[in-house]
C-alpha cells in the first residue's frame, strides 16, 4: 500500500497532491484487483480481452476491435492473445480474404475462466466512498 502520508504532508501544490493521490488509489485497486483473480492464472490485461469476446454478440473480434476496446494502451496484446490460446481460453484464425486480420474466437473454457475471474472481482472490498461521493468524483474526474 502506498504512503499517502508522504504526500499529504509535502508541500506540493494541491493540484499536484490530487493527482498523486489519484494515482496512489488507482495502484492499490489495480492490486487488488490482481491480488483476486491470481488463483484464476490470469492477468487484468487477459481478463479484459476475454471480457470484450464473451461481451460481444459473437464472441469473436479482430484483434484491432480488441486492441479499440482497452483502456490501456497495452503493447503486449499478440504476446497475451498467445497465453489465452495456449491456456484453451481463445482461439485464433487468420482471414482468408486479408491475411493481416486475425479473428479471435473465445472458447467456452474461456468464458467459464472470465466468469470465474468476475465473481472473484465482487469480492473485492468497499471503499469508504458513498455514492454521492462517487457521482462527485466521477464529475470530478470529467473535467480531467
Amino acid at each position: 500500500m502506498a504512503n499517502k502520508d508522504i504526500i499529504i504532508n509535502s508541500d506540493m501544490e494541491i493540484e499536484h497532491k490530487a493527482m498523486a493521490l489519484l494515482m496512489c488509489a488507482a495502484q492499490e485497486r489495480k492490486a487488488e484487483m490482481e491480488r483476486l483473480i491470481s488463483g484464476q492464472n490470469l492477468s487484468l490485461l487477459q481478463l479484459t480481452i476475454l471480457h470484450g469476446l464473451d461481451k460481444s454478440p459473437t464472441g469473436v473480434m479482430t484483434v484491432g476491435q480488441l486492441k479499440s476496446i482497452m483502456i490501456d494502451d497495452s503493447p503486449n496484446v499478440s504476446r497475451t492473445l498467445n497465453k489465452l490460446v495456449a491456456q484453451g481460453y481463445i482461439t485464433k484464425e487468420r482471414s482468408e480474404e486479408d491475411q493481416r486480420t486475425v479473428f479471435i474466437s473465445i472458447t467456452e473454457d474461456g468464458r467459464a475462466a472470465h466468469r470465474s475471474a468476475d465473481e472473484e472481482l465482487l469480492k473485492m472490498g468497499p471503499s469508504s466512498l458513498s455514492k454521492d461521493d462517487y457521482e462527485k468524483l466521477y464529475e470530478l474526474l470529467l473535467k480531467l
